[in-house]
C-alpha cells in the first residue's frame, strides 16, 4: 500500500458511515451530501443548505456550518489513520467569512495535514459552490484511540 492510499479497513468504515450518513441520520440526509473526492488525508464533499436552518436574519446558521465542516473534516482525519482508531474532536476553529442563503449547496474541502502522536490536525474551508465564494475556514486537531470500554463514561 503506497502513502497515497486508504487502507482498506478505514476504507470499508467509510464507505459503512457514508451509507449511515446518507440513508439513515435525518440531518445529513437533508443536507444531500455528494463526495467529490475521499482520498489518504483528504475529504471533499458538496452539501445542501437547507432552509430549515437559518439564523434571525434569515441567513444559513453557523452552527449548520460549524457541524458540516466538523464531520468532514472528522473523515479526513479517518483518511489518515493506517487502522481503524474512533477519532473525536478537541476543538475546531472556525472564521466565518460571509453570511450565506439557504438553498445553495457549499463545497467542504478537508486535509489532514499532521498526524502527531495521538492527534490528527486538520484544515479546510466552506466554499459557495456557484460562485467558489469561501464562505467559512476552519482548523481542527481530533483524538485519535477515544474508545471506552465503559459504556457509563461516554453519557
Amino acid at each position: 500500500m503506497s502513502s497515497d492510499e486508504i487502507n482498506p479497513a478505514i476504507g470499508k468504515m467509510l464507505s459503512g458511515a457514508r451509507d449511515w450518513l446518507l440513508h439513515e441520520h435525518s440531518l445529513f440526509y437533508s443536507l444531500d451530501l455528494k463526495p467529490i473526492l475521499i482520498g489518504r488525508n483528504k475529504a471533499t464533499f458538496s452539501v445542501h443548505l437547507p432552509q430549515d436552518f437559518l439564523d434571525a436574519n434569515g441567513y444559513v446558521h453557523g452552527g449548520l456550518l460549524t457541524i458540516i465542516m466538523d464531520s468532514i473534516f472528522g473523515l479526513a482525519a479517518f483518511t489518515a489513520l493506517d487502522e481503524f482508531n474512533p477519532i473525536a474532536t478537541i476543538n475546531l476553529r472556525t472564521d466565518y467569512l460571509t453570511n450565506t442563503k439557504a438553498g445553495g449547496r457549499v463545497i467542504c474541502a478537508a486535509e489532514c495535514i499532521k498526524l502527531r502522536g495521538d492527534v490528527a490536525y486538520v484544515v479546510g474551508d466552506l466554499r459557495a459552490e456557484q460562485t467558489d465564494e469561501q464562505v467559512a475556514t476552519a482548523t481542527g486537531a481530533f483524538m485519535i484511540g477515544t474508545r471506552s470500554s465503559n459504556v457509563a463514561s461516554r453519557l
